[in-house]
């Protein structure tokens, strides 16, 4: 019998631990939450598969255009400094693309307290993923033009 309830005491610990049921993308303002976990430690290497495939490859075409050091081939989002902490302010899903908009409550950039930002998202391989790459692909126009 002993053994039958440390069984059964074992399945809650364990999803506690290593996490059942769902992965940290089931809305999409979960993602928020789970890459200021990434970007608060000094181990940014699973921040990648937060965002979509589309930014992941239009952030590896900056790289060629402008090198720069990552930490652990992470990519870098100063959306998420150490430290920072927000409200919510609204989540608009439609279909498989979604907006969150935060408020920044605390910032270690105090210009940034107050500021409000918004993520736009897309459900990609059963979870809700970040979309930047039309924002990255802009700024590669912009610095080509510069170079020229």
């Amino acid at each position: 019998m002993k053994k039958y309830f440390r069984g059964l005491y074992a399945i809650p610990v364990a999803c506690i631990l290593f996490g059942c049921g769902g992965s940290s993308g089931d809305r999409p303002r979960d993602v928020l939450d789970a890459m200021q976990k990434i970007f608060s430690s000094d181990d940014f290497s699973g921040a990648k598969k937060f965002y979509t495939k589309g930014t992941r490859s239009a952030f590896d075409d900056l790289d060629k255009l402008n090198p720069r050091s990552r930490k652990e081939e992470a990519i870098p989002d100063g959306r998420f400094a150490k430290g920072a902490r927000w409200e919510l302010l609204d989540e608009s899903i439609q279909g498989d693309s979604a907006k969150v908009r935060i408020k920044y409550t605390k910032h270690p950039v105090e210009n940034n307290k107050g500021l409000e930002v918004s993520f736009n998202m897309k459900k990609e391989d059963d979870g809700w993923k970040i979309d930047m790459e039309k924002e990255i692909r802009e700024t590669i126009s912009l610095i080509k033009k510069m170079k020229k």
